[in-house]
């Protein structure tokens, strides 16, 4: 009788936890005061962590890059070869200016483009532009994601709502990568951290 009751609260256990999650199976880490998810399903896809940093204004702690694909990899060729979606997810700590970031997507298009492919790529980029024009600050908590979905392209989200259309070319989603992991990245160390090398 003892080992039934233990057995029927194990079962139990087994599933409360299959039904509303395990902290043990969705662990977080917490990254300069966020929450950062060791995984997440999007688009049907479970993708995985494979870094997270905390991007810092000078001294002062700006906001946290995290990044999930649906498997582990060390570098931004192997992160486009990996299948099904992508998400970079930026959460701000405090205010955050966009421009910086914006100028520095131009660049990356620059850098990562080829002098054919930029013409094509204008009309995406002035977009990408308004969206960031018309939100020229993140406010503290404030979260903007940037999804690879393979049928459809670069989709962005700010506050969980689409921004703009998706962009389907690859280029787009190469630069904006390109700003955080990329050969002059805004911040040395958190690109270690998103490519998983900390």
């Amino acid at each position: 009788m003892i080992f039934t009751n233990k057995l029927l609260k194990l079962l139990l256990l087994a599933t409360t936890a299959l039904l509303w999650g395990s902290p043990v199976l969705s662990a977080t880490l917490d990254v300069g005061g966020v929450k950062v998810e060791e995984s997440l399903t999007i688009y049907n896809n479970t993708l995985l962590l494979n870094g997270a940093g905390l991007v810092s204004n000078g001294k002062a702690p700006s906001y946290v890059a995290q990044i999930y694909a649906k498997q582990k990899f060390k570098t931004l060729d192997e992160l486009f070869a990996v299948p099904g979606p992508k998400r970079l997810v930026l959460t701000a700590v405090k205010e955050v200016d966009t421009g910086p970031i914006v100028k520095m997507f131009n660049r990356s298009v620059d850098e990562t483009a080829g002098k054919s492919d930029r013409a094509k790529l204008i009309p995406g980029l002035m977009s990408i532009g308004e969206i960031f024009k018309a939100n020229r600050v993140l406010k503290p908590g404030e979260v903007m994601t940037l999804d690879w979905v393979p049928i459809s392209g670069l989709v962005i989200y700010l506050g969980g709502k689409l921004q703009g259309q998706p962009y389907r070319d690859a280029e787009l989603f190469r630069a904006a990568m390109w700003v955080w992991m990329g050969d002059f990245p805004v911040d040395a160390k958190v690109k270690d951290a998103l490519l998983g090398r900390m």
